[in-house]
């Protein structure tokens, strides 16, 4: 939908709408390289001549049935060639953009077609009076007769013979033909054709038999006029079946540029950044933001997704509204916008796997029609998750394992992660097993991720960490949330009275590796600030030095001259 707003033609908005992702890394790469040379075209300052085109394909068929045009379709035509012109011409000279240039030459203006459709339809999308001799002079007879039958219904306005006949001294059109108002009871009197009469009654609209012959002539004419026009029409028709070919490639070449143009638009519009996929399940994603969230205008932290090709499982942890299925949609959102040639809001230096397919089990699938439940709605995904995905397939699971008994649906949720591994699918996964987050402790190709949660605050940071599981922090939302006290403690209470050591060193490792990262950040800032120090330290010494070169060179100048 961002996409389809921000082109300039309903055939580049269809396909917008209807877009698939790319097959293969290949063609990815290749459009994706597309987009960042019209990015670099736009960041230059330069315009793209891009303007509003038709889907002429209709037009086509039109010539092919009935082999006739309108002239509307005729100067759609014309705009359509005009701005092939103009996009050949723009990157004619563009040989650092490759990829662009190569395409514009493909582009063909078509200039016979080009000329004859300009010769004979206006730019108002009218047929031009001298489109053809024929049409030219059957016009002048038009205008002639006219002229003639006007003068004849002028003397008999002035005519003492129907002087006190007419109503009033005007004429007017009825069926195309010249008429005058004469009154009711003058009808029977004055020789004519009546052709209408007033909502009242009292006017007929006659015309008199001395005009009759000179509005046959009119008639005459005026068919005369159409038949050439149908003519022309029919020409041009002819001509531009002759050209078919070049104009639907053209038109496909338009969508294409049109197409590569909006993405290079929602680029900018996203402060997204390219970000290339490699085939080796390596993702390093630098200030990853959700991109539904950015096109609906709402603030998003920034955070790191980063694993290496040894990494097959990805356990995301943490408390309840922290931005777990949002880390999980993030993921499955890029790694779509990818394989369409889209660069992803992101920090530059980024990479992402390519994934050829793409699973997603987010959300409850309760269905009482079908007398679904929760579980069976989830299981009957995984069902069909393992039973079709392709190794190298991403999979993206929310709450995997839930609306069952917690043991059991830990096991089985344990199971499917391990088969998936075997299977070299890449999972990502949120949860709050505690069975799950050691898993990720323990096992190789496993890794635990946790959103971090604030204790002082009582409230998620919306911050993703790595190598950490994270804490359900259920206690400490419900408090937040306003859960009466009295509940909150006794809560407290029958927790620590179970055997919970496991989750509590879970936990504790937790604290150690963000106490950890916020040593890193605090080193980074740190090394960050002395860096910019240094360099004003620098810049303050070769100030000084040329300071003191001047000082010199004066003194000098001052001994020597005495």
């Amino acid at each position: 939908k961002a996409l389809a707003a921000r082109v300039h033609s309903p055939a580049t908005e269809s396909l917008c709408r209807s877009i698939e992702p790319e097959k293969d890394l290949a063609t990815s790469q290749k459009i994706l390289a597309e987009t960042a040379e019209m990015v670099s075209l736009l960041d230059s300052g330069e315009a793209f001549p891009i303007s509003y085109f038709e889907d002429v394909r209709p037009v086509m068929n039109t010539v092919r049935q009935n082999l006739i045009i309108t002239p509307l379709e005729g100067l759609n035509l014309i705009k359509l060639l005009q701005l092939v012109r103009s996009l050949r011409g723009a990157l004619n000279k563009k040989s650092d953009l490759p990829r662009l240039h190569s395409r514009s030459l493909k582009l063909d203006p078509v200039d016979p077609l080009f000329k004859e459709l300009s010769r004979c339809i206006s730019a108002d999308g009218e047929i031009k009076e001298n489109a053809t001799p024929e049409l030219r002079q059957a016009l002048r007879d038009v205008r002639t007769a006219k002229q003639k039958l006007e003068d004849q219904v002028a003397k008999l306005l002035s005519s003492a013979s129907l002087k006190d006949a007419v109503q009033d001294n005007y004429f007017t059109e009825r069926e195309e033909r010249i008429v005058l108002p004469i009154k009711a009871e003058w009808r029977s009197k004055i020789e004519g054709i009546v052709h209408d009469t007033s909502g009242s009654g009292q006017t007929v609209y006659m015309e008199p038999a001395q005009i009759i012959s000179l509005n046959n002539q009119l008639k005459i004419n005026k068919l005369r006029v159409e038949q050439e026009k149908i003519k022309i029409l029919q020409s041009l028709a002819a001509t531009i079946q002759e050209h078919e070919a070049e104009l639907m490639t053209n038109l496909e070449l338009l969508i294409d540029f049109d197409f590569i143009h909006a993405r290079a638009l929602l680029a900018q519009f996203m402060s997204a950044s390219f970000c290339p996929a490699n085939p080796d399940n390596r993702t390093k994603l630098i200030g990853a933001r959700n991109p539904e969230l950015i096109l609906n205008g709402h603030q998003v932290v920034p955070n790191d997704i980063s694993w290496d090709k040894s990494v097959q499982v990805i356990i995301i942890s943490g408390p309840n509204t922290g931005g777990k299925t949002v880390t999980l949609k993030t993921m499955g959102l890029m790694s779509l916008m990818v394989r369409c040639g889209l660069f992803l809001p992101v920090a530059e230096g980024s990479e992402i796997s390519f994934f050829p397919e793409i699973y997603a089990d987010i959300g409850d699938d309760q269905n009482i029609q079908l007398s679904l439940s929760t579980f069976s709605g989830h299981l009957k995904k995984i069902i069909h998750i393992l039973q079709y995905a392709v190794p190298g397939a991403l999979i993206l699971l929310d709450e995997l394992g839930i609306a069952t008994d917690p043991m059991d649906g830990a096991s089985l949720a344990e199971a499917i992660l391990k088969e998936m591994k075997r299977k070299k699918m890449m999972t990502l996964v949120s949860t709050h097993y505690l069975s799950l987050k050691t898993l990720a402790q323990t096992q190789e190709g496993f890794l635990n991720a946790c959103m971090e949660f604030d204790r002082k605050t009582l409230a998620p940071t919306y911050r993703l960490i790595f190598g950490a599981p994270g804490h359900s922090a259920a206690l400490e939302t419900a408090e937040r949330l306003g859960l009466p006290s009295k509940i909150i403690h006794n809560a407290r209470e029958i927790y620590e009275q179970k055997d919970n050591r496991a989750d509590i060193l879970l936990q504790n490792l937790t604290n150690q590796r963000l106490e950890l990262e916020r040593e890193k950040e605090w080193i980074k800032e740190t090394s960050e600030e002395t860096q910019n120090l240094s360099k004003e330290q620098r810049k303050i010494t070769e100030r000084l030095r040329q300071e003191e070169k001047e000082f010199n060179k004066t003194k000098t100048k001052i001994y020597v001259n005495p």
